[in-house]
């Protein structure tokens, strides 16, 4: 072999390792994530505020008995990590941010995970700056905490209301504190102009179609149409929830999404595996004033618990969409990791079989000293029930170093890349050798 052919296969070999090496994000999961929205903001007033339903336990979120609790709930369900909403790192007035270390501290016991939904209009958010210097915070502290939830390696960070900013200052802010893309951002919405400087999108609800799966389809469509225009690879995570109640907030534009017995659940699910979702995150683990919880609770029981387990098993063990964009490997299937085995610290009642029709507020039994209270939640506007495919609202908050943990596991391709490249090398080096000495 002449020096030429030793140099172009050089060449050849670096190529192909590069186009094998080229993340697609099924083949970066590594197994296909399941998460949920939590929220860590309760106090005793909430469960006195006329909720037609309440949890097996009503709790404040500064108790790591009950965080301890939800965890092992959410393992005991399939789900991967929970996603808190923070309002930055202020301590002062918000639970959310001494309740987010407590949730880290807890998940690392138990070998589960969390990340952060990102709220871009918290109350301790005043200004551009405020927010530039949270989110520097949430990625140079929390983000390196070993239970943080991380994808191919990268911590995963979602996003609230990112059209608080135009898209040129997002992508800005992204050059400034992420500009080689060491962590992933999970924009929220339908305006795809965002997916420049993000790396995938959600929506947070689908309550307001009585058809979900539909859209949930069709989302998956619009987002591997938009990869393949855009030569890119986008994060498609599709949003699974059971019903919705928001009564009780007294929003002009409050309403209710059946729960059907669990059908309207079902219908999410089948969406999401159909439209072939990178991950799927549930709306929500415990957002009860506006009902689309799957905690365990007075009328319900753990009947969303199971119903969750069977469902997540069914999108693990689906077949990923291929990615129509040069150099993305297609997977033809993913292994989910081993779920911890863990008994969960509190006996559940016998699952209610569900009506669809709330019960009356039962009265809870509080014995513990009462922590601080929850503010009413701050107003917001759903939009009209039309096929536009416009998400719902927020959730109704309150206004008021560890070394880096080692990567989750690569995809196959990127492995099978670095082998051809060694052995490639060593192939060439070996014959370059022989040449000089011959």
């Amino acid at each position: 072999m002449n020096n030429k052919a030793r140099l172009a296969l050089v060449v050849t070999l670096l190529l192909l390792a590069s186009s094998m090496a080229r993340p697609a994000p099924a083949d970066a999961l590594g197994e296909r994530l399941v998460l949920a929205f939590y929220y860590a903001w309760f106090g005793w007033d909430v469960w006195e505020s006329g909720l037609p339903d309440q949890p097996l336990q009503p709790y404040v979120s500064t108790d790591p008995a009950a965080v301890e609790r939800h965890v092992l709930w959410a393992q005991q369900a399939g789900i991967d990590a929970f996603v808190q909403s923070w309002y930055g790192p202020q301590v002062e007035n918000n639970q959310t941010e001494p309740n987010l270390a407590l949730l880290l501290d807890i998940a690392q016991r138990h070998g589960f995970q969390a990340a952060v939904d990102f709220e871009t209009t918290s109350p301790f958010f005043q200004t551009e700056q405020d927010v530039v210097e949270g989110l520097r915070y949430l990625l140079d502290v929390h983000a390196n905490h070993p239970a943080y939830l991380r994808v191919g390696g990268r911590p995963v960070v979602f996003f609230w209301r990112q059209n608080r900013f135009p898209v040129d200052w997002w992508v800005a802010v992204r050059e400034r504190l992420d500009p080689h893309h060491l962590s992933i951002w999970i924009m929220e919405g339908v305006d795809l102009g965002y997916l420049g400087p993000f790396d995938g999108t959600h929506l947070y609800s689908v309550a307001w179609d009585p058809n979900p799966g539909a859209t949930l389809r069709r989302w998956g469509e619009r987002i591997r149409r938009w990869n393949a225009e855009h030569g890119s690879v986008k994060y498609w995570v599709a949003t699974v929830m059971p019903g919705y109640h928001d009564l009780v907030t007294g929003r002009p534009d409050a309403f209710v999404r059946d729960r059907a017995d669990g059908a309207y659940y079902r219908d999410c699910w089948a969406g999401a595996i159909q439209s072939g979702a990178d991950m799927v995150v549930i709306t929500s683990f415990n957002e009860w004033p506006e009902g689309s919880y799957i905690e365990p609770s007075v009328v319900y029981g753990d009947f969303y618990l199971g119903l969750t387990r069977e469902l997540g098993d069914l999108y693990r063990a689906s077949e990923p969409m291929p990615y129509d964009v040069p150099g993305a490997p297609i997977i033809a299937g993913s292994v989910a990791g081993p779920t911890p085995t863990v008994t969960p610290t509190v006996a559940l009642t016998p699952p209610a079989t569900p009506t669809g029709t709330p019960l009356p507020t039962p009265t809870a039994t509080v014995t513990a000293a009462p922590l601080p209270t929850s503010p009413p939640p701050r107003p917001t506007s759903h939009p009209a029930v039309t096929p536009t495919d416009v998400p719902t609202p927020t959730p109704s908050p309150p206004p008021a170093v560890a070394p880096s943990p080692p990567a989750r596991r690569a995809g196959a391709s990127g492995l099978l890349a670095v082998a051809v490249v060694a052995v490639g090398l060593a192939l060439v080096l070996g014959s370059l050798l022989l040449g000089r000495r011959a």
